[in-house]
């Protein structure tokens, strides 16, 4: 979250054991649906030397850039290898003070960064876009609110981490973390989209409920979408990842345990390494206990994959009233409703 104190409260050292998850997952909603997956988790041996929470990461050539929030500039940027050597860059606003909470994506202008940017006077803080003036998006241009409804007071908790989405469509969804009553597990997320990555409206509904925070969006295909996030620090114990599928980026499946609670692990970002390969390398905050020693978050990565198990990939209705089967390659969906189509790249078998 902008404030770190809020969300962010981590948890002890990551292992190195790699966890293979599978479950049957159910889509809270009108439209329940379940998919069988088969996930693996394992974190990278190598040590970034970064510290910070909210990593967004952006892959650029054959390396990494990395913008991470909770420094005394606000955000700070690394560029690292695949070995893990990371070198750090200037990043410049274009004023308004230090931002935080960095996510990007193609807008149909350009590439617009989203962020979260406090104003001390007004005693708000709230979600902004800004123009990249440099390809690298090393530099922003001024800011502009993305929304009123991004817009909360500096003492709200449990609030913020966007994740800029470009759907298929070529729209922008931003998912926010909201809290909209106090208690335990207070965190919903919510979703806002725009036509031109400027302007954007809430959607109706919500995401995903019941404590989950701190989304990205791994995959965002028609009829195949895939999301990981992590539970909120009010839950009860340590922090973990978790990981979710939807057909659609409005209706979600539960979110399936990734990591186990041994350690705490929050704030994801990634890409998939190559496009269908369903390997994805994440980079999370971790810290060695909870609350953290002066909020010295360090940031860490993984490997998230499909466990060579996995004969279903992706989300499948409940109870339709016809069930195909779709083929790409190794991997097989089955898909249900009272009209289902395979997704695109799949074939019926």
């Amino acid at each position: 979250m902008s404030t770190l104190a809020d969300v962010h409260r981590a948890v002890a050292r990551l292992s190195g054991a790699a966890l293979a998850i599978a479950a049957l997952t159910t889509v809270a909603g009108a439209a329940p649906a379940g998919a069988v997956v088969s996930w693996k988790f394992a974190e990278d041996a190598v040590s970034l030397g970064m510290e910070g929470v909210s990593p967004h990461v952006e892959r650029v050539g054959t390396t990494d850039r990395v913008w991470r929030a909770g420094t005394a500039a606000g955000t700070a940027v690394s560029v690292c290898t695949d070995a893990g050597a990371c070198t750090a860059e200037t990043f410049t606003t274009g004023g308004g003070g230090p931002v935080s909470d960095f996510t990007m994506a193609q807008a149909p202008s350009g590439m617009r960064a989203y962020f979260v940017l406090v104003s001390p006077s007004a005693g708000t803080k709230a979600v902004y876009s800004a123009a990249c003036a440099t390809a690298e998006c090393l530099a922003i241009g001024a800011a502009t609110l993305a929304s009123s409804g991004m817009q909360v007071s500096t003492n709200a908790k449990a609030w913020g981490v966007p994740d800029a989405v470009r759907l298929p469509d070529g729209r922008i969804r931003i998912y926010i973390v909201e809290s909209p009553a106090d208690g335990a597990c207070p965190e919903k997320v919510a979703s806002y989209i725009s036509s031109d990555g400027i302007a954007f409206t809430k959607e109706s509904g919500w995401r995903l409920e019941g404590g989950y925070v701190d989304t990205e969006v791994l995959r965002a295909k028609d009829g195949e979408w895939v999301m990981i996030t992590a539970n909120g620090p009010g839950c009860g114990g340590l922090q973990r990842l978790f990981v979710s599928t939807s057909n659609d980026g409005l209706t979600w499946a539960t979110p399936v345990a990734l990591t186990s609670s041994d350690t705490g692990r929050m704030d994801p970002t990634g890409y998939e390494t190559s496009a269908g390969s369903n390997v994805f390398r994440i980079y999370y905050a971790s810290c060695s206990s909870n609350p953290c020693p002066n909020e010295s978050y360090a940031v860490k990565r993984g490997t998230l994959s499909v466990a060579p198990t996995a004969g279903e990939v992706g989300v499948t209705s409940k109870g339709g009233k016809t069930t195909i089967t779709c083929v790409k390659g190794k991997i097989t969906r089955k898909v249900s409703g009272t009209a289902p189509k395979c997704p695109k790249g799949y074939t019926k078998k």
